[in-house]
């Protein structure tokens, strides 16, 4: 493998993420998979040989078009006393790790979701240092922060998306994360923000054994 060239992932039409030059593949036990310097991923849910494709979106009809009804692109705004919080429902993956960890600040179901003022700001900075799919930033004296300097890896969460830093994103579309050193790609092929997982791995009920 050529250290010098950088890891990508092309969003194949209608079939596998192709991943070149990475290196760290991880499962949700923290058990590394081999890697090879090109890997073909799945992405419509159904192989048998997962994470890697195995033919299955031939066979099962399998689109990766983006549904129109679905949540749409923008970012909106939560302004605090000394922090910001930017979210971008469009790439959210919805594991719900900002409302389980800090259910002060980040509030389901309520309007307005989020309270920037109801921790330190470093509390909150640091939960969105870790949010997975990108979907959360904040701005802090006027700066935005938004990329990290993350390791490249490819990390499969356990019946949900790749969660994937440090890697260039390639779609052929036009899609692009809210952040291009982290985001969370579709795994279980019924997202409706394809390639980007919005969730609906739990609404399919999608499950994966062997990770």
């Amino acid at each position: 493998m050529d250290k010098d060239v950088k890891p990508s992932i092309k969003v194949s039409k209608n079939g596998p993420y192709i991943a070149k030059n990475v290196k760290t593949l991880r499962n949700s036990k923290g058990v590394f998979i081999e890697t090879k310097p090109v890997m073909t991923l799945c992405r419509c849910g159904g192989s048998s040989n997962m994470p890697f494709c195995d033919g299955t979106h031939a066979k099962n009809g399998f689109s990766g078009e983006n549904e129109k009804d679905r949540v749409p692109a923008g970012v909106e705004t939560y302004v605090g006393k000394d922090i910001s919080i930017h979210r971008n429902k469009n790439v959210c993956c919805h594991v719900g790790h900002c409302v389980r960890n800090l259910p002060s600040v980040f509030k389901k179901g309520k309007d307005p979701w989020a309270d920037p003022d109801a921790v330190d700001p470093e509390e909150i900075a640091k939960l969105i240092r870790s949010c997975p799919s990108g979907a959360l930033s904040y701005t802090i004296n006027g700066e935005l922060h938004k990329d990290y300097s993350h390791d490249p890896e490819i990390f499969i969460l356990k019946d949900g998306p790749y969660n994937v830093t440090g890697i260039e994103l390639d779609d052929p579309d036009g899609s692009e994360p809210e952040t291009h050193d982290h985001y969370s790609l579709c795994r279980c092929g019924a997202s409706r923000n394809k390639p980007f997982c919005d969730g609906s791995h739990s609404d399919v009920e999608f499950k994966d054994e062997k990770n």
